[in-house]
Parts: structure tokens; sequence; C-alpha cells
């Protein structure tokens, strides 16, 4: 995977940005909550298990809608790390499922830019276990693009 691109808003703007995001009805519903780690990293975390997020694979392993929606959250929050607006995009995401997201691991998404543009970023990132990053259970890929 190549490395993240350094995030082009410095801390004050990003602490702005992240703000809102986590103030985001959706964002809340699901118990994501976002972070940003140096020196270009998204990253966001189920706070909270709830009935709406269980599913895939009947055990207590996420929801494979809500895996690809973390990626979505991760990938907007890597572009509002790199675009000074209040909405950024999602234009594509593409999920590899590589194995049950068990809620008892606490899924940890992953996100950043890989190459950007003014009007649109690629992206890429991972679901992992809190406890053990080498324990991933998904993989992305997608594009974000500033909102209008």
């Amino acid at each position: 995977m190549p490395s993240p691109l350094p995030f082009r808003l410095d801390a004050t703007q990003r602490a702005r940005q992240l703000a809102q995001f986590n103030r985001r009805p959706e964002i809340t519903w699901f118990g994501f909550e976002g972070a940003f780690e140096e020196p270009g990293s998204a990253i966001i975390r189920l706070t909270r298990i709830h009935d709406g997020v269980i599913g895939g694979g009947g055990a207590a392993a996420i929801n494979g809608g809500v895996v690809a929606a973390g990626f979505d959250a991760a990938f907007v929050l890597a572009g509002l790390g790199h675009y000074d607006t209040p909405v950024v995009v999602t234009l594509e995401v593409s999920v590899r499922f590589l194995q049950l997201a068990s809620a008892a691991r606490a899924p940890v998404f992953r996100g950043h830019v890989v190459r950007s543009a003014r009007a649109f970023a690629f992206v890429e990132g991972v679901l992992h276990a809190r406890d053990d990053p080498e324990l991933v259970f998904a993989a992305a890929n997608g594009m974000v693009a500033p909102g209008r």
C-alpha cells in the first residue's frame, strides 16, 4: 500500500474539520468517531456496538454495509485533512472483504490519500483489529472530491 500523503491543512484547520465531522448525524448514528494521525491518516473507531451495526456472518461480526460506511467515513475524513472545504464527497469506494470483522476485536478503519489533485483524490484504507493492526478484516480504495 502506498504511503499516506501528508495532510495539506495545518493542525488548527484539521481540528475544525474534525469537530464538524464528528458532529454529523450519520457519524454519531453508526457510533463512529474520527481522528487524524500524522502524517496523513484518518482513523475511524467504532465507539459503541449496537444492533444496527451487527450482522454479517450471523456471529458478532460487523455488517458489510457498515464496513463500507466506515471506509466511506475514513475516506471523507482523509479528504477533509487535505481540502479546506466543509464538505468532501465520495466518488467511488471499492471494498475487499478478507474475513469477518469481529466486533469483539474493536475494528478500526484507517484511510489516507495516496494521490491528489485540485478536484479529486485517490484514497486507500484498511479495517484492522484495534489490538492487532496486522489482523486485517477488509481493505478498500476509492476517490473523494471537495464539495462545491
